[in-house]
C-alpha cells in the first residue's frame, strides 16, 4: 500500500480549560478523518468516513477511584504522526494471513488537579479504535468507577442489536436473538442494555462496534441507550453476575490500559464481513510452538441425546461417524465422568484406532456458577487446572470445551487467557461455551479454536421460539457475531430435535460454509447425516473450517445473505433465505479467473430434499422459503 501524507492540524489556543482545543488527523488514504476537541472542559470526538459524518459530539473520558478524567479537561500534548503496518498469521478465521496498515495518535489530557491520562487512537482505512492509557507508576491498585465514553451518531438510522441478558444461573452468555432496531437509542427490552458486537446503518454507512484487546486487567463492556441525549453509554457488568461474586468495576496497579473500543466502517457490507479490527488491536501470538494446533470438524452426540456422554457405546457411534465422514474430532460433552459401559481411556484408544481425536467438556466453575454438570472445579484454580491438562495430555485428549462462565467481570475474564496459557503448555485446544464474545484472544493464544456466545442450534432442544426465529437470526450473524471471531453455532441439523426446524436441508448445509468456526462441531444426529444423499455427505466430508478469503456477494441482515469463501484455489459459495418466500438468485462468480464449473446443492421440491447440479457453468438457484444453497468451484 502506498502511504499517503498524514495531515495533522493542531489548534491549541490556550492551556486554559475554558478555551476550545482541537486536533484533526486522518487515516492513510484519508478515508477516515477524526477530530478531537474540548468544549466547556469536556472531551469529545467527531469522525467522518468517506467525507460523510458518522460520529458527532461523542464524549471521551473515564473516572478512576483516585482521579476524575471526565470533566475540566485540557489537551496537553499530541504525539507525532505514527504510521504502521502489521502482518500476522492466525490459526483460525476467515483469513489466516492478515496485513493491516494504519496510523496511531496519542493525546495526553490533563484534569483540573493536574493528573494526566492518554487517549490512544488507531485509524485504519475501514475502521478505527480507541482506548485509555494511564502511564503513571504505582503499586497501589486503582479502579474504574465509570467509563463516560459515548457513541453518538451524526445521523439517524437503524441497528441490529442483541439485548444484554439479565443475570441468571445460566447467563448472561450472549445467547439472545439479534433485534432489528429502527429507532436508534431505543432501550433494550431487558433493561440491561445491548451487547457487543453491534451493527448500525447510518444513511449509507455501516458501523460494527465491539471491544477487544483484553488481557487480565479489565472487564467486558456493553452499552445502554440514553434516549434523551440520543447517545449510547458504556456499562460494566451487572453486580449480580457470577452469583454476585467479585467486583464489577475493574481494578489494577499503574501503569494500566483499558480495552479497545473498535468500530469497523464500510459503505457496503463487504468490508464489515472482512473486518479483522478485533485481532488488529490485540496482543501478538504468545505461543512459541503452534505446529500442533489443528482446526477441523467434529461429531457431537449431546444435541441429539443429552445423556449420550454417559454411555460408552453411544459415544463410539459418534466416533464412528467422525471416522466415516473424515472429520478430525469427536466431542464428548457434560457428565462423561459418569460414563457406563466403558471409560474415557478406552474411548481414547478406540478413537485413536479410527484416527479421530477426542475433545472433552468441563464446567468452568468454581464459585462463579452453581451449574451441577461435571466435571467441575477443575478449571478455576491454576494448580488443579494444570494437573488436569497434564492428565488429558497423557490420555491423548486433543482439546477441551469449557462451559458456563456467565459474566464479563474482570475476575471471570481473567480465566480465559489463564486457561489458554495452561492448555497450550500441554498442547490442548480450547473451545469456550456459555462464554464471552471473542475479544482478540485467538491471535494471542492460537489454541483458542472457537467460542460459542451465540444463540446456536442447541436451542432446538429447549427454546420454543427458536423454530420461527432461527432463519432470520441466521442471516444477521454473518454481519455481527461471526465477524469478530470463530463462532461455535453447532450447525447442520437434518432431523428434528425437540423443536422442529423450518429451515430447509439446503439452508442447514449452507451453514457449514456461512458460519466460520476453527472446529466446526456438527450438531446433527448420526441418523440425520446417514440419511442424506452421497453428494451432500461428500460436501460435508470436504468442507474446510479455516479460510484464506471471504467475499460478501449479496444480502441484507434479517432477510438473506450470500457469501463466497476461498480455501487455497477452491471457492465455496453459500446462501440462505431468512424470509417466508421463495427467491431466485444469480450469483456473481466473475471474480474467479479462467473457466470454472460449479457443483451446486440447492433446495429440492420440498424443504427436506436437495437438488444437485454438478459441473454447472454458472450459479443460478431458486431457493424455497427459509431455503439455501451451497456450491463448490471446480476449475
Amino acid at each position: 500500500m502506498k502511504l499517503s501524507v498524514i495531515t495533522l492540524l493542531i489548534s491549541l489556543n490556550s492551556c486554559k480549560q475554558e478555551q476550545a482545543q482541537e486536533i484533526t488527523f486522518s487515516s492513510l488514504n484519508n478515508t477516515i478523518k477524526s477530530k478531537i476537541y474540548t468544549q466547556e472542559g469536556f472531551l469529545f470526538y467527531d469522525l467522518y468516513f468517506e467525507s460523510d459524518p458518522v460520529i458527532k459530539n461523542a464524549k471521551l473520558g473515564i473516572v478512576r477511584s483516585d482521579a476524575d478524567f471526565s470533566k475540566e479537561l485540557s489537551i496537553k500534548y499530541v504525539s507525532k504522526d505514527s504510521s504502521f503496518t502489521q502482518s500476522y498469521k492466525l490459526k483460525t478465521g476467515k483469513q489466516l494471513d492478515v496485513t493491516a496498515s494504519g496510523i496511531q495518535k496519542r493525546i495526553t489530557v490533563q484534569n483540573e488537579s493536574g493528573k494526566t491520562f492518554d487517549v490512544e487512537f488507531q485509524l485504519y482505512d475501514y475502521g478505527y479504535a480507541y482506548r485509555y492509557v494511564f502511564p503513571e507508576q504505582s503499586e497501589q491498585e486503582v479502579s474504574i468507577k465509570k467509563d463516560v465514553s459515548t457513541l453518538k451518531f451524526a445521523a439517524e438510522g437503524k441497528a441490529w442489536l442483541m439485548p444484554q441478558a439479565k443475570p441468571t444461573k445460566w447467563g448472561p452468555a450472549y445467547e439472545q436473538y439479534f433485534e432489528e432496531i429502527t429507532n436508534l437509542y431505543e432501550k433494550s427490552p431487558t433493561e440491561e442494555g445491548w451487547c457487543f458486537p453491534a451493527l448500525f446503518k447510518l444513511n449509507d454507512t455501516y458501523a460494527l462496534v465491539s471491544d477487544a484487546g483484553l488481557d487480565t486487567s479489565y472487564a467486558g463492556l456493553h452499552f445502554k441507550a440514553n434516549s434523551r441525549e440520543k447517545e449510547y453509554e458504556m456499562v460494566f457488568p451487572n453486580q449480580a453476575e457470577a452469583e454476585g461474586k467479585y467486583d464489577t468495576n475493574p481494578s489494577h496497579t499503574l501503569p494500566w490500559k483499558t480495552s479497545w473500543v473498535t468500530v469497523a466502517l464500510s459503505k457496503d457490507l463487504n468490508e464489515i464481513v472482512n473486518s479483522n479490527l478485533v485481532t488488529h488491536v490485540s496482543e501478538e501470538n504468545q505461543l512459541q510452538n503452534t505446529s500442533w494446533i489443528a482446526p477441523g470438524r467434529a461429531s457431537w452426540s449431546w444435541l441429539a441425546d443429552h445423556d449420550s456422554p454417559q454411555d460408552f457405546n453411544k459415544l463410539k457411534e459418534y466416533v464412528d461417524l467422525a471416522s466415516e465422514m473424515g472429520w478430525e474430532y469427536s466431542l464428548v460433552d457434560a457428565n462423561w465422568n459418569k460414563m457406563k459401559g466403558g471409560d474415557i481411556e478406552n474411548l481414547v484408544k478406540y478413537a485413536n484406532s479410527k484416527n479421530v481425536g477426542l475433545l472433552l467438556w468441563y464446567n468452568s466453575g468454581g464459585p462463579h456458577n452453581t451449574v451441577g454438570e461435571e466435571p467441575r472445579d477443575k478449571m478455576h484454580l491454576k494448580d488443579i487446572r494444570r494437573a488436569t491438562f497434564k492428565k488429558l495430555h497423557d490420555w491423548g485428549i486433543k482439546g477441551v470445551k469449557v462451559d458456563f462462565f456467565q459474566s464479563d467481570k474482570q475476575k471471570i475474564l481473567e480465566l480465559y487467557p489463564e486457561i489458554l496459557k495452561d492448555a497450550a503448555d500441554f498442547e490442548i485446544l480450547v473451545n469456550f461455551h456459555g462464554a464471552s464474545i471473542p475479544r482478540g484472544w485467538a491471535r494471542t493464544y492460537p489454541n483458542l479454536v472457537t467460542i460459542e456466545s451465540v444463540l446456536g442450534a442447541e436451542c432446538y432442544s429447549f427454546k420454543k421460539t427458536y423454530t420461527q426465529r432461527a432463519p432470520v437470526n441466521n442471516t444477521i450473524l454473518p454481519f455481527t457475531r461471526n465477524v469478530i471471531g470463530s463462532m461455535d453455532y453447532t450447525p447442520v441439523l437434518f432431523l428434528d430435535n425437540k423443536m422442529p426446524h423450518i429451515t430447509s436441508y439446503a439452508h442447514e448445509l449452507a451453514l457449514s460454509v456461512l458460519f466460520e468456526s476453527g472446529i466446526q462441531h456438527f450438531g446433527g444426529s448420526k441418523e440425520g447425516y446417514e440419511s442424506i444423499p452421497a453428494y451432500a455427505k461428500d460436501f460435508l466430508r470436504n468442507v474446510p473450517t479455516t479460510w484464506d478469503e471471504v467475499k460478501y456477494l449479496a444480502g441484507t441482515p434479517g432477510k438473506d445473505v450470500i457469501l463466497a469463501r476461498r480455501k487455497g484455489d477452491c471457492w465455496y459459495f453459500c446462501g440462505i433465505n431468512g424470509e417466508d418466500k421463495a427467491k431466485t438468485w444469480t450469483v456473481d462468480t466473475l471474480f474467479i479467473e479462467g473457466e470454472a464449473y460449479f457443483d451446486i446443492i440447492s433446495d429440492g421440491k420440498s424443504s427436506r430434499s436437495f437438488n444437485y447440479s454438478p459441473k454447472a457453468k454458472s450459479i443460478e438457484v431458486t431457493v424455497l422459503p427459509y431455503g439455501g444453497f451451497v456450491a463448490r468451484c471446480n476449475k
